[in-house]
């Protein structure tokens, strides 16, 4: 019996699983990363302009105003690279964070 040639095919047939699954924990981090960073922008983003200053990231911004709050919503996308992956999180995959603020009673 040939132990060798058994360990080989068995790493054959599990290298493609293994790939999937390091591109795929990589993506995910990628988009937890952004998320974060969306969240650091968007503590410091200016309610009247509707600007973000941002380099490293694409960012839109929406402003939804009612009476008594302002809502601002920043959206980010990102590309994914692991095939089959973007079945699953859309192609291009968007991460999306917002906050409610009270307006200022005059």
């Amino acid at each position: 019996m040939n132990k060798k040639g058994q360990a080989l095919v068995e790493f054959v047939l599990i290298l493609p699983v293994l790939i999937f699954v390091i591109f795929a924990f990589i993506d995910v981090s990628r988009l937890m990363i952004m998320k974060n960073h969306l969240e650091t922008v968007l503590n410091e983003v200016d309610i009247e302009t509707k600007e973000v200053n941002d380099k490293e990231y694409k960012i839109s911004i929406t402003k939804k105003n009612n009476e008594e709050n302002v809502e601002i919503e920043l959206k980010s996308c990102l590309e994914v690279m692991t095939p089959g992956l973007d079945k699953i999180m859309g192609d291009p995959a968007c991460v999306t964070t917002s906050k409610i603020l009270k307006t200022k009673e005059e």
